[in-house]
């Protein structure tokens, strides 16, 4: 029996070690991935610096100046609430994953609205607006689909290796 406890605390080890090299060899794509995340994140902060100087200094055009700090203020406040919902300890340990995920389109939906309406992202026409809401809806609806694929997918890959730990206890 100690053998086999052995053997399996190995077995972790192994495959331990495999995943932290594997995270050491990065492939070009994934650099790649994350060299336009890290230019993404200097573009944004260049523009916020950019609008707020532009409309401090009454710079440019001004809606364009204030359209910008808003998409700048909607995407800041979406990675925020995607931290709170989606990485916030207490909350993850409390609420299922579908109630944190309408929590977070909760939040998400009227800070854009409310950002939209600052920004004048869309005309004041009942039309636009329509469009704007389903649109929403939809990039929800396709987002929902893509992550239940890929929690699917990772739910088998769980449940594998559960019961291949499972067999070799057995054993």
């Amino acid at each position: 029996m100690e053998r086999n406890e052995s053997q399996n605390w190995q077995e972790i080890e192994r495959e331990t070690q495999q995943e932290f090299n594997e995270g050491l060899n990065k492939t070009v794509g994934q650099i790649a991935c994350k060299g336009i995340s890290s230019g993404a994140i200097c573009f944004t902060g260049i523009s916020l610096v950019y609008g707020v100087i532009a409309l401090a200094i009454n710079y440019g055009d001004r809606q364009n100046n204030i359209t910008l700090l808003t998409l700048i203020a909607a995407g800041v406040c979406s990675g925020i609430y995607q931290q709170i919902w989606f990485n916030y300890q207490p909350l993850i340990t409390k609420l299922s994953y579908l109630q944190r995920y309408l929590g977070f389109n909760v939040c998400l939906f009227p800070t854009l609205v409310a950002m939209a309406l600052v920004g004048g992202w869309v005309p004041n026409l009942a039309q636009a607006w329509m469009s704007f809401t389903a649109l929403y809806l939809v990039i929800l609806l396709v987002t929902t689909l893509i992550f239940n694929a890929i929690f699917k997918k990772e739910e088998q890959k769980y449940k594998a290796a559960f019961e291949k730990y499972q067999a070799s206890r057995r054993a």
